[in-house]
């Protein structure tokens, strides 16, 4: 059984809140009132549903009726308990771009490939057209592309008991109603361009910040935006993906994969490397691992995300808050003492070099994001900012060379340079030393030759895939 919070008419009514289809919402004061009919139906421009209202309430409130998208929710409610529903129905039929689709592919483990060639799935008719099915866990999820009218439909029932007969009564009284308008897709990811670039540079004063595309030997591809990261080892460079660590090999421009490293769990999302070698993962929810020789050495319990100091030595843990702890490492243990950056509030993301913390976060002041430079014992050197001395999108890696300090905005899409003070220098857009249109700067990481290692995520031309892209960068 699932719990519904009770929402007031009045409320709804002002607010416009949603209720149905989330789990901890009530619904007992959005109900339509029984009208004595056995059966009803719902007609949108999409598709139409014949129910039995003395046994589903349907949430006319949550309707979406458009040319393009349509969308309605019923619920059995628990009769022991009005707090509670049986089953949670969503019908969605929407006319849009087959995106979504194909992230939904991947994400209920469906194959792209050997679903879009090889007809490998069996499919079900519910409504006039054939849709996959997936069930786990209490979802049971009917869905599928109609390419001729480019649509995607989508029926999902959350319930204790998915073998319900009153779910299959209420598939038979759905019809759904797509126009064939001769629409075609665009291509697959295995039909469309990979990522290129060219080299490029651009000069600031006596510097000549270099960019160089590498290239990967088999393209990348990811439904995912933000959570991948790189360490560099030598001339072995790690790409974390998708909760995925391939080792690759650095040489002449390109990358080429070496080995898939096996992880315990497939949610790590942050990879650093030390000077002794080792690399550290963490990631939501997880114990952090360290792996020597590719292989899992030690496991540490209770630390959320760990920025590591070169030497391997200690870290900073931390989450969102501006309280954190530095963490010593001593073997298969650490000690944890509380180090707290008071000038900051929500933190997104710390990295650590051999002589500075860079805590980007919003500033406790509000005056926007920045980037919070500290010395090791945790007392503030400088803040860095824009131009006008206000904030920054969201700084995803900070670096510190002889002529400053270099750092990577993921939410702006630019690379700013500050000087030996911390005073802004200058800005580069992504097009201009990447060529990109608009990705995102996941992660990046020092290589031995003093040179940044980045990844970022890059939608293909064509919109056949989102795709890994790794670029060097030097000069600065």
């Amino acid at each position: 059984m699932r719990k519904y919070l009770a929402i007031i008419l009045a409320i709804v009514m002002l607010l416009s809140l949603a209720a149905c289809g989330d789990k901890g919402k009530d619904n007992t004061d959005n109900t339509n009132p029984p009208t004595g009919n056995t059966d009803a139906a719902i007609v949108t421009k999409l598709f139409t549903l014949d129910y039995d209202e003395n046994v589903w309430t349907y949430y006319d409130e949550e309707t979406e009726n458009e040319d393009d998208n349509c969308y309605v929710c019923l619920q059995i409610p628990d009769p022991e308990d009005s707090e509670y529903y049986l089953i949670n129905a969503d019908i969605r039929v929407s006319v849009e771009e087959p995106y979504d689709f194909r992230e939904d592919l991947v994400y209920y483990g469906f194959d792209q490939y050997e679903y879009a060639v090889n007809n490998k799935y069996e499919t079900v008719k519910i409504g006039g057209v054939d849709l996959l099915k997936y069930e786990k866990d209490g979802t049971l999820l009917y869905f599928n592309r109609i390419e001729n009218a480019g649509a995607t439909v989508s029926i999902e029932f959350d319930a204790d008991d998915t073998s319900d007969e009153r779910i299959a009564d209420l598939l038979k009284g759905l019809t759904i109603s797509l126009e064939d308008t001769g629409n075609e897709d665009g291509p697959w990811e295995w039909e469309g361009t990979p990522f290129f670039a060219e080299n490029k540079g651009v000069v600031v004063g006596s510097l000549k910040i270099q960019s160089q595309w590498i290239k990967l030997d088999e393209y990348i591809s990811t439904f995912e935006t933000f959570n991948h990261s790189v360490a560099a080892v030598g001339n072995n460079v790690y790409l974390l993906v998708d909760g995925e660590l391939r080792k690759c090999a650095l040489t002449d421009g390109s990358l080429a994969f070496v080995e898939k490293i096996d992880l315990p769990e497939d949610d790590y999302d942050s990879i650093e490397a030390t000077s002794d070698g080792t690399l550290w993962l963490s990631g939501s929810m997880n114990d952090i691992i360290c792996l020597k020789n590719d292989k899992v050495a030690t496991t540490y319990e209770d630390i959320d995300n760990l920025a590591m100091h070169p030497s391997g030595k200690w870290g900073v843990d931390f989450f969102t808050s501006n309280e954190c702890n530095k963490v010593t490492f001593k073997g298969d243990t650490y000690t944890s003492t509380p180090m707290k950056f008071p000038e900051v509030d929500t933190i997104m993301h710390i990295n650590v070099d051999e002589d500075n913390i860079y805590v980007c976060a919003s500033a406790a002041d509000e005056s926007g994001h920045k980037v919070f430079v500290y010395d090791t014992d945790g007392k503030l050197q400088k803040v860095l900012c824009d131009e006008d001395g206000e904030g920054l999108g969201s700084v995803t890696f900070m670096a510190k060379s002889k002529n400053g300090y270099i750092g990577f905005d993921g939410n702006m899409r630019d690379v700013i340079l500050w000087d030996n003070d911390g005073k802004f220098v200058t800005l580069f857009s992504d097009d201009s030393l990447f060529s990109t249109s608009y990705p995102w700067f996941c992660n990046s990481a020092l290589l031995s030759d003093g040179s940044i290692i980045t990844i970022m995520t890059e939608e293909r031309a064509d919109k056949s895939a989102t795709e890994l892209v790794v670029f060097t960068v030097k000069g600065f």
